[in-house]
C-alpha cells in the first residue's frame, strides 16, 4: 500500500514499499491533497501489477498516457514503469494496451471489435515485436494471414483466422487507425497500413433476397408475439437487430399518425440518435398484438425478449446473452425453410430493396438510416421479380410481386394508403399534387389515339 506524506510548505510525497522490500518515495512537490490522492491510487495499481505480474489496469494505462514527462521520470526512477523509450523502443503490445485504454468514448460493442483486431495483431506479430519495426511488407503479410485458410507458423502465430474479405477489410481499417494514432504521437515515422489495398467489402455469395412470402410463412409458425413483431420489423422496416428494436419504448409509437420512432445506437455517435419510419400495416398489426399482451406499466416494447433472451448490461448500454441468430436458425429448421446466409442483414437488405421499388431512394435511406452509397453497395439487390417485370414490359408486374402484401403500406407521412392493381378504388387520401395511377395498358384506346385529328385525317 502507498501513503501520502505532507512535507513543509505544501509539498507532498508518496511512500511505498517496493517488491524487494525497500522503502521508496515519489516527490510530488507542491500539490493539492485531492490530486495527490489520485496519483497515490494509480501508484498502488502500478505496484500491485508489478508485484503480481499482471497487466496494468486500463484506467491507470490511460492515466499514464496523459501525464507529463516529469512525473513519468519519477515513476521510472522508482521502477514502477519502464524508463522513457525512444521511437524505436515502444513495444507493439504495450502500445495496444494504451490505445485500448484511451478508447473511453466508443461504445462497448465497438470496443469488442477493437479487441478482436488487437488480438490478431498480438497473435501474428508476437508480444515482443517493436511497433516501429513493422513495415508495409509486414502489413501485406498480415493481410494474407487474416484471409488464408492454410496453417501459418512463425512469429508467435499458429493458425490463420480464415476471415471473409469483408471482415478482413474492416480489420485492416482498424489497424490503420491504430497506427495513425501512433503516428500522431510520433512513436512511429510512418503508417505501414496506409497504402495497403483492402479486399472488397461485399461478398455476393452472402447476399440474398428473402421474399415476403417466406417471412410470412415463418411468422405464421412462430408462437411468440414478440418474435413475430421482431421478424416483421426486420423484414419490412429494416431495423438493426438487436440494438434498435430492443431500445424501443412504447412512447416511440405514434398511433395517431402511424409513425414509429426508431432509436439508433449505431449512428448516435454521429448525432443521429433516432429516425422516424412509417408504421406499415404488416408491422402495425403485430405491434398491436404485442401491445394488447403487454403488462401494465411496461416500458420497452420487447420486454419479454429483453428479459428472457438477452442480458441487459445497463452500465454498458448493449446486450450480451442468448444469440438471437441461433434462435432464428432453430425456427427456420422447424418451419422447413432453408436459412439464408446473413440472417438479420439479409432481412434488412430485402426490406430496403422492396421499399426502393416503391419510394425515392433518398426517402428509403432516411427510413433505414444509411446512405445511398451504402445502400447501393450492400443492400439493394436485383430480384427475379425485376426480370419478370422487364419481360412483361412492367405492365402486369409493376413492383415486384414479392411485396404485394406491402402494397397497402402508408405513403407520405405514414398516414395515407396507396391503391394497388388488385384494388382499383383508392383506400385513403393522397397528398396533392399526387394523382391516382391506373395501368395504362388496361385503358381502351381509340384507333385515332390520343392526339386530335388533323385536317388530312
Amino acid at each position: 500500500m502507498a501513503s501520502i506524506s505532507d512535507d513543509p510548505n505544501g509539498r507532498r510525497r508518496i511512500l511505498f514499499v517496493a517488491p524487494d522490500e525497500s522503502r521508496k518515495a515519489i516527490r510530488l512537490g507542491k500539490i493539492d491533497r485531492k490530486s495527490a490522492e489520485s496519483i497515490c491510487r494509480h501508484v498502488e495499481h502500478l505496484l500491485a501489477a508489478k508485484m503480481n505480474g499482471q497487466p496494468i489496469p486500463r484506467e491507470t494505462s490511460a492515466w499514464l498516457s496523459g501525464i507529463g514527462a516529469t512525473l513519468k521520470d519519477r515513476l521510472a526512477a522508482v521502477e514502477l514503469i519502464e524508463a522513457a523509450q525512444t521511437i524505436r523502443g515502444t513495444g507493439l503490445s504495450e502500445f495496444l494496451d494504451l490505445y485500448i485504454a484511451k478508447k473511453t468514448e466508443i461504445k462497448p460493442a465497438s470496443l469488442l471489435a477493437v479487441d478482436q483486431v488487437v488480438r490478431n495483431l498480438r497473435e501474428y506479430f508476437g508480444l515482443e515485436r517493436m511497433l516501429a519495426s513493422i513495415t508495409a511488407g509486414d502489413a501485406e503479410d498480415f493481410k494474407r494471414w487474416l484471409s488464408s485458410d492454410a496453417r501459418t507458423r512463425g512469429a508467435g502465430r499458429e493458425k490463420s483466422p480464415g476471415l471473409s474479405p469483408a471482415t478482413v477489410a474492416k480489420r485492416l481499417q482498424r489497424c490503420s487507425a491504430i497506427f495513425n494514432d501512433a503516428l500522431k504521437r510520433k512513436i512511429v515515422s510512418e503508417n505501414p497500413f496506409a497504402g495497403i489495398k483492402q479486399p472488397k467489402g461485399t461478398n455476393p455469395e452472402r447476399q440474398a433476397y428473402v421474399p415476403a412470402e417466406v417471412i410470412e410463412q415463418l411468422i405464421e409458425q412462430v408462437p411468440s408475439a414478440e418474435w413475430r413483431l421482431l421478424l416483421a420489423m426486420s423484414r419490412y422496416l429494416g431495423v438493426r437487430v438487436p440494438s434498435e428494436p430492443f431500445s424501443m419504448t412504447w412512447d416511440c409509437v405514434d398511433w395517431e399518425r402511424n409513425r414509429l420512432r426508431v432509436p439508433s445506437p449505431k449512428t448516435a455517435v454521429h448525432g443521429k440518435t433516432y429516425r422516424n419510419v412509417p408504421l406499415l400495416p404488416e408491422v402495425k398489426s403485430r405491434l398491436e398484438e404485442v401491445f394488447s399482451l403487454a403488462r401494465e406499466g411496461s416500458i420497452h416494447i420487447f420486454e419479454g425478449l429483453r428479459a428472457r433472451d438477452s442480458i441487459k448490461q445497463a452500465e454498458k448500454g448493449f446486450w450480451m446473452g442468448i444469440n438471437l441468430r441461433q434462435q432464428l436458425l432453430r425456427m427456420l429448421t422447424r418451419a422447413g425453410i432453408k436459412p439464408w446466409p446473413r440472417l438479420w442483414h439479409n432481412l434488412r437488405a430485402s426490406a430496403q430493396t422492396d421499399l426502393a421499388n416503391r419510394f425515392p431512394i433518398h426517402v428509403v435511406c432516411v427510413w433505414l438510416g444509411n446512405t445511398k452509397a451504402v445502400a447501393q453497395e450492400h443492400y439493394l439487390q436485383v430480384t427475379d421479380e425485376h426480370f419478370a417485370a422487364a419481360i412483361n414490359g412492367g405492365a402486369e408486374s409493376g413492383a415486384p410481386r414479392a411485396q404485394n402484401r406491402a402494397q397497402q403500406a402508408p405513403a407520405g407521412n405514414g398516414g395515407e394508403m396507396q391503391s394497388s392493381p388488385e384494388n382499383k378504388e383508392p383506400q385513403g387520401f393522397m397528398h396533392s399534387p399526387a394523382v391516382r395511377c391506373d395501368l395504362l395498358h388496361k385503358r381502351s384506346i381509340a384507333a385515332i389515339g390520343f392526339e386530335p385529328m388533323t385536317s388530312r385525317l
